[in-house]
């Protein structure tokens, strides 16, 4: 009986029954990553959007929406940089970021900066190599050094904004939208695009 069965499996291969198989196609979730449509006149984006480098800063391509939001950012090479979230009225051609009402940044000189003025200072300083969690709900910005929670809050982020960086004197940061070196904080996920949110 087994082998009548294996043999008519075998024509069944060859026998046209009539049966169709469609593809479905698979929709691809376009890629959070730095927006070239919204850098400095003398900023370089590569490795398709995921790495600054130059002089001024940029915008990622999608505004944080959700609740709580996780990114992180990757000291590739010291220089002059900051790291936040930024609206998109962001001066981008001035460095460093914080100086506008537009843009909330931890600078690579341990202060935090927003409007002109130094929010906090932190003392460790992050190193070549260090990666830069950054967490925000809406009600806090954090910072993460390896993992380690700064404790410095911004308390005062308000409108649309977006992850921001800025790069000066050799400075190569590379921003991280998913597969983290750190988990998330509890209850935190990476950005998700606005359509993401609503399938959810």
């Amino acid at each position: 009986m087994a082998s009548i069965f294996c043999c008519f499996r075998g024509c069944a291969n060859f026998i046209d029954l009539g049966f169709t198989t469609q593809t479905v196609p698979i929709k691809k979730q376009p890629a959070i990553v730095l927006d070239s449509q919204q850098i400095g006149q003398e900023v370089v984006l590569v490795k398709d959007g995921t790495r600054i480098c130059g002089t001024g800063g940029a915008l990622g391509n999608s505004a944080i929406m959700q609740d709580k939001a996780y990114f992180e950012v990757r000291l590739q090479q010291t220089g002059v940089w900051g790291i936040g979230l930024g609206s998109e009225k962001a001066d981008l051609n001035t460095v460093p970021m914080g100086n506008d009402a537009d843009s909330w940044v931890l600078c690579s000189d341990g202060y935090l900066r927003h409007n002109k003025e130094e929010m906090h200072h932190i003392t460790q300083l992050p190193q070549e190599g260090d990666t830069i969690g950054i967490s925000y709900n809406h009600i806090e910005l954090n910072f993460y050094v390896n993992g380690q929670k700064l404790d410095c809050p911004f308390t005062n982020v308000r409108g649309q904004v977006y992850p921001a960086v800025y790069v000066d004197d050799g400075a190569v940061l590379d921003i991280v939208f998913e597969n983290f070196v750190h988990d998330p904080p509890p209850g935190y996920d990476k950005i998700m695009l606005e359509q993401s949110l609503l399938e959810t």
